[in-house]
């Protein structure tokens, strides 16, 4: 690791340590993301999304692209919508280092999962590049999953899943199919998936192409079926 790099991630884990917390979105002090920006952020919920893709729709069926086509994950939870506390939260976890933030949104993430849906056999994050692991130190979804799993009880399993091409940011990417041809398969996955659940978490669902594109991979290598779980997905 270059020494930028350990200098970085020292300062990141300095500044979390040391200064108070405040609100990413109102700056309020006490915790990095205050209870009044927790309820004034739009919560879905499972009767009035497609369970297939997490879009809205008026009864919680599915939607007419996932009728038509339906993706390889049976189920995308979104815990909210991909704007305000919930955007400013997940720029901080992403961007500044603000490592302390995935506590409070993973403990979001699986209170939507709730105690009523089927239990994974597995956590896995969606995950990094060792390239862009190594810049950035470390894998915001992977944080966001150990809370996930502790509250669900089930295993992260990061051995399961990896990112073997360094595929160009989504961020940049002009449409849904240029998103899709971003990471068409950039996956590889173990033969230890065979007959699991697995549960796939992440931070954001956009177009949703990057959960579809690792659900195949673990489906193609024995899974027995794949859900996913984010924090927000953009709508």
């Amino acid at each position: 690791m270059r020494i930028t790099e350990l200098a970085r991630r020292a300062v990141s884990e300095t500044t979390n340590a040391l200064f108070p917390a405040h609100c990413a979105h109102c700056g309020r002090d006490g915790s990095f993301l205050c209870q009044t920006c927790i309820a004034e952020s739009t919560r879905l919920t499972s009767d009035g999304s497609c369970r297939r893709c997490a879009l809205p729709t008026n009864d919680g069926s599915l939607c007419g692209r996932c009728s038509a086509n339906p993706p390889p994950v049976s189920s995308l939870v979104a815990a909210f919508a991909f704007d305000g506390a919930i955007r400013s939260s997940v720029l901080a976890l992403k961007y500044e280092g603000l490592r302390a933030m995935a506590p409070v949104l993973g403990g979001e993430m699986a209170t939507r999962w709730g105690t009523r849906r089927k239990l994974p056999d597995a956590v896995v994050p969606i995950p990094l590049h060792r390239s862009r692991l190594r810049s950035r130190g470390y894998n915001q979804a992977e944080l966001l999953a150990g809370p996930v799993s502790e509250l669900l009880e089930r295993p992260i399993r990061s051995d399961l899943l990896r990112r073997i091409i360094d595929s160009p940011a989504q961020a940049g990417a002009s449409d849904e199919t240029e998103r899709a041809k971003r990471v068409s398969g950039v996956f590889g996955a173990s033969s230890d998936v065979a007959d699991l659940h697995i549960l796939l978490v992440d931070d954001v669902a956009t177009t949703t192409s990057t959960i579809n594109s690792a659900a195949q991979t673990l489906l193609d290598a024995g899974a027995w079926g794949v859900s996913a779980l984010v924090l927000a997905r953009e709508l």
